[in-house]
């Protein structure tokens, strides 16, 4: 299998090398395999192999989800086997794509590579810059780096040159040159491109292709940066018919790309044929059988009017009369109405403030598809203020209602949490932190009843809380509190405060409830604790015995603890529990744990939640839970106890349970001592259980952990280390994700998991290379994307192997994958969304085969009749003939 054999490799030495199933490493690949993702995995590595000997050249277009990123890993394995000084650059749309790369490596190496005596693959830490690259390339210390694309459109951002495109050319000549000199000028062994169709436009004169063609090497007599290219995309049409060749022009002659095809033109299918590899994702469910996407894609029209706010429709037919007249002159143009208008999104205070906050990075892939301002910005401010000064508030659009009303229920049951996750998609910027907003609004609404309940507030005073927008002030004003409980020590929530996913994080008012603040006897009233805070202080705080309720059991199953601590502070002993529970259980199973000199054990029999939790699980979920290590279990307990306590539901539960039991004297003898109350609290709520949302969050977690360790956070299984800080920032029910949004990475592996947010809202920065699918299987797209390539990277998000849709299946249920559009009856917005879906319907099966016509590349305002036909229903019957376009030949 020398780099000079790859014409001959085949799919069966590729499996000698490599695992396509994970930790299974006596798996071989079989041609009567060829239905399996793993099967198919490994003729892609093959296939790419012999494409990338004989021309130099390749394209992965294979559909998303279908693990492109482990068939380049395998590639640059074999590389690296013969050739241990090989080098290879990999550049990503972003830093945050290129961070998922590097958490790739490492599972490919851990679960999929055999060879263990082989060397490690050495991957440098993504750079931002082409410079800091490079220079990382001349420290000679790696075999993989990364930058990215954005990179060669940010060389000339300093400087005020009249030809920036001019200037970016030079300066990637410069930077090549360079790294040429590193590399003996002979150039990167590899050069890999992900999500490749960034590079499809050409004309304009814009500098990243400026810079593109001198870094890469287009052009006559210029040398390549890289011996061999691998491109992929799992939309190398996406919204061009030309796309393929432009792409394919930055390095190939246009003498090799015409020795493809019959055409005078280009023609992308010929070219796919020879350098291509493209096959259609199948799900594989229970009793080995495949599901394509047509099997549970669900395709949802959700219209919406102004039927119950007449004031609101005299405001947006007002509005619509306006932009007829003020834009009546480009009415022409059909590009200016697709998606510009304002009005069909938001209209209301925020359009103002809110783009102040929030406005793309204005050199990002992306910031053409998410409009901060738009033409009729001005307009529509206007009229919404005269709208204010006439009725004292701003219109309420029907479009947010409706989303609110099906992501929230009226209440949270254990019953109701299975469709719980929401993604949403939004082209206005506005829209990204007005959604937000609502979502959290809805969720305070449902969680602070729930609260007022169990404090038996009156109507009037629930009433009053609620119009308060559950503020500290007022139940701290019930409750009459002169000063904070003494009985814990209530420190500033640190993980609360510094966690924050994004500085204008809409937060959750109930969530601030629980939040520590300062202890100060002078602070105002908003500033100091509540009893929400108090109650969550018991779970949380060591020195409270009910720290103890979540921790595992002392065997992570049923087993109770034999002691807690005891330490002299000044003149006056504190106990300590979870602590000591952590040490117990690091004694009893071997992981690393200090304890202190001053701690002294006290024998006394401690119980926690876990023994009744653990009894729920079904035999099968038992049994998952005792495959694991004991390093791996006291991880997921992490894991869990900090999804729960900070980002969930359940700390809402759990204060309405310990509210209920202290204040009722049925329930424990006022003069018992802390330890006979605590284990009338287990046995208080244990019969609950069976219906809580502590169970329901339990057992989803324990599903998917292994998944987000290992396919999302890129952590080890037993890193029992870990404390899984993102979590605990996600403190919402609602999140955004856009241009100026910070973490990402934590934003994606919460998402992942079953905690905060179930809501996530989120502009086109997030709509390729970040996996979402995980607990979710509904997407929104409140702003239709801008071409059906678009659309199918944004569904992409949710569709691919291992998600939610795919563990359907494997259970023995009916998949199903809900698309929703919602769009304002009878209006433009209508005519604009029938275009849509009859032009992704004519589309569809051409983009199967990457294939488009000029027609189908935008979205026009001619409405198709009867366009409800358009959307796409399941196809109950197994038998469909799913045919791969450009399929692995051997």
């Amino acid at each position: 299998m020398f780099l000079s054999n790859w014409a001959t490799i085949t799919p069966e030495l590729v499996s000698q090398q490599m695992s396509f199933v994970e930790g299974d490493y006596s798996w071989r690949y079989q041609a009567d395999q060829n239905g399996t993702m793993a099967a198919k995995q490994a003729e892609g590595v093959a296939y790419l192999c012999r494409l990338l000997q004989k021309h130099r050249l390749a394209l992965l277009a294979d559909e998303v989800g279908m693990g492109k990123t482990f068939q380049a890993i395998g590639i640059i394995r074999l590389l690296q086997q013969r050739k241990p000084d090989a080098k290879v650059l990999v550049i990503g749309p972003n830093k945050t794509i290129c961070k998922q790369w590097v958490k790739e490596f490492g599972s490919f190496d851990k679960d999929h590579w055999c060879d263990k005596s082989s060397a490690p693959v050495k991957v440098a830490d993504p750079e931002s810059k082409l410079a800091d690259m490079i220079s990382r390339v001349g420290e000679g210390q790696h075999h993989v780096y990364f930058t990215t694309i954005h990179a060669l459109s940010g060389l000339t951002k300093e400087s005020e040159s009249s030809d920036k495109a001019g200037l970016a050319r030079k300066q990637a000549l410069e930077l090549k040159q360079r790294v040429m000199s590193y590399l003996d000028q002979q150039g990167f062994d590899l050069l890999v491109i992900d999500e490749a169709h960034y590079l499809r436009a050409r004309d304009g004169g814009s500098q990243k292709v400026a810079a593109a063609q001198a870094f890469f090497g287009e052009g006559e007599g210029e040398q390549s940066l890289a011996k061999r290219v691998l491109l992929m995309t799992a939309t190398p049409t996406h919204s061009s018919v030309n796309d393929v060749a432009n792409i394919l022009r930055y390095f190939a002659s246009e003498e090799e790309l015409k020795e493809s095809t019959t055409q005078a033109a280009f023609d992308a299918a010929q070219l796919l044929q020879r350098y291509g590899l493209r096959r259609l994702r199948l799900l594989q469910g229970h009793n080995g059988a495949h599901y394509a996407k047509q099997h549970y894609r669900k395709e949802i029209a959700h219209p919406v009017s102004f039927a119950e706010n007449q004031n609101a429709e005299l405001f947006f037919g007002l509005y619509q009369r306006q932009l007829v007249k003020q834009f009546q002159a480009k009415a022409s143009n059909r590009q200016f109405l697709y998606g510009y208008l304002e009005g069909f999104e938001s209209f209301g205070e925020h359009d103002q403030e809110t783009a102040k906050h929030e406005v793309e990075q204005p050199n990002s892939e992306h910031s053409k598809d998410a409009f901060s301002k738009a033409p009729d910005t001005e307009l529509l401010h206007g009229l919404s203020q005269e709208y204010y000064r006439c009725f004292n508030q701003f219109p309420e659009h029907p479009k947010y209602k409706a989303l609110v009303d099906s992501f929230v229920p009226t209440t949270l049951e254990h019953s109701n949490l299975d469709e719980i996750k929401h993604l949403v998609f939004v082209r206005r910027i506005p829209s990204v932190r007005e959604l937000t907003k609502r979502v959290n609004t809805r969720y305070d609404n449902v969680l602070g009843l729930q609260i007022a309940n169990a404090l038996n507030l009156t109507q009037a005073e629930q009433q009053a809380w609620q119009q308060s927008h559950w503020s500290r002030v007022w139940l701290n004003g019930f409750f009459n509190h002169a000063e904070e409980r003494e009985e814990l020590v209530a420190e500033d929530d640190e993980e609360a405060n510094e966690l924050s996913v994004d500085d204008n994080q809409l937060r959750s008012r109930i969530t601030e409830l629980f939040v520590v603040k300062k202890r100060d006897p002078n602070a105002l009233a908003e500033t100091r604790n509540t009893e929400c805070t108090n109650v969550g202080l018991r779970f949380r705080k060591p020195d409270s015995i009910f720290s103890l309720y979540l921790e595992p059991a002392l065997d992570y199953e049923r087993e109770a603890y034999g002691y807690h601590f005891e330490h002299q502070t000044g003149d006056r002993k504190r106990a300590t529990y979870s602590t000591a529970a952590q040490f117990q259980r690091a004694q009893r199973h071997r992981l690393e744990c200090i304890m202190l000199d001053e701690e002294k054990p006290v024998a006394e029999y401690l119980p926690t939640i876990w023994s009744h939790l653990f009894e729920l699980l079904t035999d099968q979920e038992q049994a998952k839970f005792r495959q694991w290590s004991e390093a791996t279990k006291e991880n997921f307990a992490n894991y869990f106890k900090a999804g729960v306590l900070f980002a969930s539901p359940v700390m809402v539960e759990l204060f309405c349970w310990f509210y209920r039991f202290d204040n009722d004297p049925k329930l424990h003898n006022s003069g018992e001592g802390a330890h006979a109350r605590y284990l009338d609290f287990i046995q208080y709520t244990a019969p609950k259980l069976s219906q809580s949302l502590l169970l329901w969050y339990f057992k989803s977690a324990l599903e998917t952990f292994e998944d987000v360790c290992k396919k999302i956070a890129g952590a080890e299984l037993d890193d029992y280390t870990n404390e899984w800080r993102a979590l605990k920032g996600q403190t919402s029910p609602a999140a955004f994700a856009s241009g100026e949004t910070s973490n990402r990475e934590g934003l994606q592996l919460s998402f992942n998991s079953p905690f905060y947010p179930n809501v996530l809202v989120a502009t086109s920065v997030f709509q390729e290379g970040v996996n979402l699918h995980l607990q979710c299987n509904q997407v929104h797209h409140y702003g239709i994307a801008g071409s059906p390539g678009d659309h199918e990277q944004r569904v992409g998000r949710l569709d691919r192997l291992f998600s939610k849709v795919n563990r359907q299946y494997q259970k023995g249920q009916q998949g199903e994958l809900k698309i929703s559009f919602p769009y304002l009856e009878h209006s433009f917005d209508e005519d604009q969304l029938a275009s849509f879906l009859e032009r992704k319907t004519r589309a569809e099966s051409k983009l199967d085969k990457c294939l488009l016509d000029n027609h189908d590349a935008h979205v026009g305002s001619a409405k198709a009749q009867q366009w409800q036909r358009y959307l796409k229903q399941p196809e109950l019957s197994q038998e469909l003939d799913v045919v791969d376009p450009y399929p692995a030949s051997f």
